[in-house]
């Protein structure tokens, strides 16, 4: 946690301070910023000022996990002291930023209950979204993490290119193959390449593939076979303090080049044309101009909308990369929600367009940086047709 630059931060903003409310550990942003750890059950509040030092109030039996923590910490017992003291520390606060999201349209920073946001108010303080706090220092990745993800990234694509090889050297011999023995093939390779991931990455094969979020199952998991449409979306970081993930999603064909059905490959070159116009859109504005998350989904989206296939579209474009695989940052969001928070340097994000249609489903996804020479694509090379298997 950077004082000096969060201090500078709230002055540039004309806010009073940053009040980091939790229990139990449901704000993951407070949790993640102050690096606690252990059992915190109690409520508490840090609240960070405009100027001087912050301030910790606390449950007296969890003043140890505050304690490594810049500022003063009051302990309290009850509610009503609690109460009195909170009142107090914000004596003279006019505006405070909160881990909140005005009508939820970004729910990912509404992480502080609604009494909560009212006990604030009720001190005759004006409550604004923490968001753009979020996004500047907790999403923006630091050279190390940087280094991290670029690794993850490559070992990605060559686990990616391993899966493709073992599906189509058990087709050719006849060998009996479900999604869910593709999903341990990969996780088998995030082993060997000291990988961790919070879910099982994805294979998915024709209509199943039409289900963006399908998890195969070891008993009801559909056979491969010669003719079927492959997908799989695999998201893994290094075992390092440092780890950020990668997010990759591909597209192949159990059979050759020419066998390829025109319909996948036309609806496939859509959402190339889709992912390259949200790339360039980035590329040539994010150094010129503010460029929010929600701008980038409408570039992507309008491409597909204007093929016909909007109504199949119905994910998001995008999502903030952390050590999170959903990190904190702007997500590149126009529908699911509104996300009016700017791409910074240091950002990192996936452009995932989807069409899913009844009888099959595709998608293409990359992960993009916002370096110091501008946006750039990590997960290369990009995918610019359905892979051939046979």
């Amino acid at each position: 946690m950077d004082l000096s630059k969060i201090q500078e931060y709230l002055k540039e903003q004309e806010l009073h301070g940053w009040l980091l409310a939790d229990f139990h550990g449901r704000n993951t942003v407070a949790v993640q910023l102050l690096g606690l750890t252990g059992i915190v059950t109690r409520r508490s509040f840090y609240f960070i000022p405009q100027s001087g030092p912050p301030t910790a109030l606390v449950h007296a039996i969890e003043k140890s996990k505050f304690a490594n923590l810049p500022g003063e910490i009051i302990p309290y017992s009850g509610y009503r002291q609690l109460e009195q003291e909170l009142g107090a520390l914000l004596s003279g606060c006019q505006r405070v930023a909160m881990e909140y999201s005005p009508h939820g349209r970004l729910p990912y920073v509404g992480l502080v209950d609604a009494g909560t946001i009212e006990l604030v108010r009720q001190f005759g303080v004006d409550v604004v979204s923490s968001a753009d706090l979020v996004a500047d220092f907790q999403a923006r990745l630091s050279a190390e993490q940087i280094a991290a993800h670029r690794i993850a990234a490559n070992n990605l694509m060559e686990i990616k290119d391993k899966t493709f090889a073992h599906i189509a050297a058990l087709l050719m011999t006849g060998t009996h193959l479900t999604e869910y023995d593709v999903v341990r093939f990969m996780l088998e390779r995030f082993k060997e390449y000291d990988m961790r991931t919070d879910f099982a990455p994805i294979c998915a094969v024709d209509d199943n593939a039409g289900d963006p979020h399908y998890e195969p199952a070891a008993d009801s998991a559909a056979k491969i076979a010669k003719g079927q449409l492959v997908l799989i979306d695999l998201w893994a970081k290094i075992k390092h303090a440092a780890g950020v993930y990668a997010d990759i999603t591909w597209v192949a064909f159990a059979g050759s080049r020419g066998e390829v059905p025109n319909r996948y490959g036309d609806v496939f070159q859509v959402l190339v044309d889709a992912r390259e116009e949200a790339v360039a859109f980035v590329r040539d504005n994010v150094e010129k101009r503010p460029v929010y998350g929600y701008q980038v989904d409408d570039v992507c989206r309008n491409v597909v909308r204007e093929a016909g296939y909007g109504e199949f579209f119905t994910h998001r474009t995008g999502h903030s990369i952390t050590g999170a695989e959903h990190g904190p940052g702007p997500n590149i969001d126009n529908l699911e929600t509104e996300d009016r928070r700017k791409l910074q340097r240091g950002h990192l994000f996936s452009i995932e367009p989807g069409i899913y249609l009844p009888q099959f489903g595709l998608r293409t996804e990359i992960n993009m940086l916002i370096g110091h020479n501008g946006a750039e694509v990590t997960t290369l090379p990009v995918q610019t047709t359905i892979v051939p298997l046979l």
